[in-house]
């Protein structure tokens, strides 16, 4: 077996008994540390109403106080939002709700180069110019204390939603605090968008309470008609921002587990049905199909297109395209995106190159972590390629450049190291820094550049020498002749995959070739017909296999195969579509 290939260790004997799952689903659910009966059937049956309640947030009750209090005294609420498709989502989400209800909130997304991450002083005095009393942030805030404080002073007070790492620095200052990883809140993986949506979901069940209680006090015969209309309203208003939910959380590649698996579930649902004219012009542009758009739709195709936005250019075309109501505007704005999706992918092709020779020349690709500098790379693209390389190598990646006289840039982690633990042991060296585990950006001053590379070397280091830095492919052993139809539809209700519930790949040795060419532009992909030990022929298709076209496999040679099992659905006929990741000769 290739030294890239992991078997996924066998359930032990006993599990899942009178559980109603064939072994293959029993050992899908072992490998996701799913033990019992209950959360089994959770996992494979999520249910809407096991979300959790908004007011499990410590703050929640404080916020949505506050918020109907500006609503009262009509003062004007800024959104505050980050610039990516978890951001800019998470906006349109609180935007949508105050409206709901009366208020008429403005939006306020930074420019990723000229203003960066967060929070900034000169964006508190905008705000403060223009009239603002409150500030509601989404996707951003948490690290942002000193600038929480000076909007206090101005007389604006701060409502954070976010949810990325905790800082050592809190910001006390803020009226309120909306994070998942503040009080007993049962899930801690939220997303900006997720956590919006939480406040959403808070003003909704308030508010509804409040007209109810009005309604019972009343003395109108229709009653009853009237509290079960208002009960149906308020559930269709917060079910149709699941779309926006699900984009923000695939987008920010959040862990699809527990109330995020919920959540995007049931948002992909919204998704393939969106009211919203700019989704509906933004999936017609990227050549998506509505009605068949899953996990990997989004954060391939319709995440990426938003998040070009503030890369290339300033969110707000991607904000202003959520949000537009004209047919016309709203294909315009969709083609700008696409426009600079395609750039922003020949860009980030041009860094990853570059980077990628800085990272040999050096030989860096045998140290435990990789850096790479150029004064002139576009902040925006720079996280891309920090992904590229980590990916590349599995190593925890840094990309910088220089902009104002500092140097600015994104890092990518790897699963056997916390990037935001360790930028927290040397945050002396910047003037800015804030992120996940796996993702983070940072600022620091060009004279603390050879200081900050050593440094981090030296704790990757510490944290990594003992560690094998080997990305597997886990593998579950089973027989070609179990693969069907019905297996196929059980694997589907794992779905939606993504982060922490991958697609599952199965190993079937010494798999028999009955025929094998080459299709596709330029002849890169792979087709094979095979058969196990039994008489019943497969097909199946290695996507940009090169490598295998050139020489393909002969009829009678056998293989193990590594593949992940689905359905196609081609002019309404459904069939078993085997995709192969990785093959070798049998020994």
């Amino acid at each position: 077996m290739k030294s890239n290939w992991l078997a996924q260790e066998k359930f032990k004997e006993g599990f899942g008994g009178g559980w109603g799952y064939n072994e293959i689903v029993l050992q899908l659910l072992w490998n996701l540390g799913i033990k019992s009966k209950e959360s089994a059937g959770d996992f494979l049956n999520p249910k809407y109403e096991n979300l959790g309640d908004p007011f499990l947030f410590p703050d929640m009750k404080r916020a949505i106080e506050r918020i109907f209090l500006s609503k009262k005294n009509d003062e004007k609420i800024f959104v505050y939002g980050d610039y990516d498709a978890d951001g800019v989502s998470a906006s349109v989400i609180l935007r949508t709700i105050l409206k709901a209800y009366g208020m008429e909130p403005e939006i306020y997304i930074p420019h990723r180069e000229k203003e960066g991450y967060g929070m900034n002083k000169e964006a508190v005095d905008y705000i403060n110019e223009n009239g603002g009393k409150l500030i509601i942030t989404c996707d951003c805030g948490i690290s942002n204390a000193e600038e929480v404080s000076y909007a206090k002073e101005k007389g604006v007070d701060v409502i954070i939603t976010d949810h990325h790492t905790l800082p050592l620095e809190m910001p006390k200052e803020a009226y309120a605090i909306i994070h998942a990883q503040i009080g007993d809140y049962p899930f801690k993986e939220l997303s900006g968008g997720g956590v919006a949506f939480k406040l959403a979901q808070g003003i909704l069940k308030s508010a509804h309470e409040l007209a109810q209680s009005k309604l019972r006090a009343s003395s109108e015969q229709t009653k009853e008609g009237t509290l079960r209309q208002s009960s149906g309203q308020r559930e269709a208003l917060e079910k149709w921002l699941l779309d926006l939910v699900a984009i923000s959380t695939i987008g920010d590649m959040m862990p699809l587990a527990d109330e995020n698996r919920v959540l995007v579930k049931f948002g992909l649902k919204v998704l393939n049905k969106t009211k919203r004219l700019g989704l509906q012009k933004l999936i017609e542009a990227a050549s998506l199909n509505p009605g068949k758009l899953d996990t990997y739709s989004v954060g391939f195709q319709i995440a990426p297109r938003i998040n070009a936005a503030g890369r290339m250019d300033h969110a707000n075309v991607a904000y202003e395209l959520l949000i537009e109501e004209d047919e016309k505007k709203a294909e315009e704005l969709a083609t700008k995106l696409n426009q600079n999706n395609s750039e922003r992918q020949k860009q980030t092709e041009i860094i990853v190159k570059e980077a990628t020779y800085q990272v040999v020349e050096k030989e860096q690709e045998k140290e435990y972590c990789l850096f790479a500098f150029k004064p002139d790379w576009p902040l925006g693209l720079l996280g891309l390629a920090a992904g590229h390389l980590s990916r590349k190598f599995n190593r925890p990646a840094v990309i910088l450049t220089e902009s104002g006289g500092k140097i600015k840039g994104s890092a990518r982690g790897i699963d056997q190291f916390n990037l935001i633990e360790a930028l927290q042991k040397i945050e002396d060296l910047f003037e800015a820094y804030g992120g996940h585990p796996g993702a983070a950006g940072l600022t620091l001053k060009r004279e603390k550049l050879e200081e900050f590379e050593k440094k981090l070397l030296k704790l990757a280091k510490k944290e990594l020498q003992d560690k094998e830095l080997i990305s597997y492919l886990k593998v579950n052993d089973i027989a070609l002749d179990d693969v069907n139809m019905e297996l196929a539809e059980q694997i589907g209700k794992f779905e939606p995959f993504g982060m922490e519930n991958r697609r599952p790949m199965f190993l079937s040795r010494e798999v028999e070739i009955c025929g094998a060419d080459t299709i596709g532009n330029g002849e890169k992909h792979l087709r094979l017909t095979v058969k196990g030990s039994g008489v019943q022929k497969y097909k199946m298709i290695g996507f940009c296999f090169e490598h295998f076209c050139a020489v393909p496999p002969k009829i009678g040679e056998k293989y193990d195969i590594v593949y992940e099992i689905g359905v196609n659905e081609w002019n309404g006929r459904e069939e078993l579509q085997l995709k192969i990741v990785d093959m070798e000769k049998s020994v």
